[in-house]
């Protein structure tokens, strides 16, 4: 099964709450335990140190990496050997460079080489959408005795979502007087994602997912969206906008006549050994006039563990001041209520496909 179905809006006058109308079970303890953070299980990360070329004048493209899966406190040490490769066969001699890498540290440098890098990593936390690291990286260049002599260097901690990236450093080809080389720097980039369980990994999860614009000011809107996603696959949502007219709006050609609100995110999923699912939610709220070129935008997130078919449920606040608001003083002075008279949810559902 895999969907990625999109259905379009419905507008209700029902006087229940939106959710109970679209018959959404999501009274007492469930939805409570939607709306609050869980501790979620702890998860191995695939942590990959690769290597970026950049050809003089041209493109940035990876160049090699190496990867390795650590656990929650697990340190490891990567070393990387950038440098001229003379003995290179085949091929432009301006493009003979070599890259070595080792799971050791680096304890001289061999006479081609140009940088080095060593590179401790140490996995502090790791969990749906989060993953927090504390990286040790130095530089060093080849002295006159073959040792290594370091150059720069940099102690951070970091905290990356899932199949996040960061660089960690960038460097000038350095040109060794007996070769040359077409690649104009070199960079240190560090990747990291969550090393799914080989027993889960094949599974796949189902989502309805509903858009819920509610209030006092008119009947209730609806948008859902269904799709699929495989074991800790990120599910990518933009509905269609809402549309709220605004009162008093002139009629001159070139007034906004309506404000319109976009909603779109990401949700991930895995099933857990007990049969449980830890579920991400995260959403982006963007709110403007109609034809004009300025919005404000918001968002919010939730990450729990539910069981199958149970719902959780995301509120997306509309701006409170006009602060963050572009356009004219009487735009925002038109606008704002009519977000603030509405409230916007989004109510989600998750179920392993079998």
């Amino acid at each position: 099964m895999d969907m990625a179905q999109r259905l379009e809006g419905t507008t209700s006058s029902l006087c229940r709450s939106a959710a109970t109308a679209l018959g959404l079970v999501v009274l007492g303890a469930v939805l409570a335990r939607g709306d609050r953070q869980e501790d979620l299980a702890a998860q191995k990360v695939h942590v990959e140190l690769g290597l970026l070329a950049t050809i003089a004048g041209s493109s940035t493209f990876p160049s090699g990496a190496m990867i390795l899966d650590l656990a929650v406190g697990e340190s490891r040490v990567w070393s990387l050997v950038v440098g001229h490769d003379a003995e290179a066969s085949g091929g432009t001699s301006a493009c003979r460079t070599r890259a070595v890498t080792s799971l050791a540290p680096q304890r001289a440098a061999p006479e081609w080489a140009a940088d080095v890098w060593e590179t401790r990593v140490t996995v502090q936390a790791a969990s749906l959408e989060k993953i927090g690291l504390d990286v040790d990286w130095k530089r060093y260049i080849r002295g006159p005795d073959a040792e290594l002599q370091e150059v720069t260097g940099d102690h951070r901690s970091f905290e990356l979502r899932e199949g996040g990236h960061v660089l960690l450093d960038f460097v000038g080809m350095r040109l060794l007087p007996t070769s040359a080389s077409c690649y104009g720097s070199f960079g240190l980039e560090l990747k990291a994602s969550v090393a799914e369980d080989p027993v889960l990994a094949n599974r796949r999860i189902g989502y309805d997912l509903w858009l819920v614009d509610e209030g006092p000011g008119g009947p209730s809107t609806t948008r859902r969206w269904q799709m699929a996603g495989k074991q800790g696959e990120a599910r990518e949502f933009e509905f269609e906008s809402l549309v709220r007219p605004i009162p008093g709006a002139a009629p001159s050609e070139g007034s906004a006549k309506r404000v319109d609100t976009r909603v779109s995110g990401h949700v991930r999923g895995r099933i857990q050994v007990d049969g449980s699912l830890e579920v991400a939610l995260l959403a982006h709220r963007e709110d403007g006039p109609d034809h004009r070129h300025w919005a404000v935008g918001g968002g919010g997130e939730k990450s729990v563990r539910v069981n199958a078919g149970e719902t959780i449920r995301l509120e997306l606040p509309a701006p409170t001041e006009t602060s963050g608001l572009g356009g004219t003083k009487e735009e925002k002075e038109r606008v704002l209520p009519v977000l603030q008279e509405r409230t916007v949810s989004l109510i989600l559902t998750a179920r392993p496909v079998e």
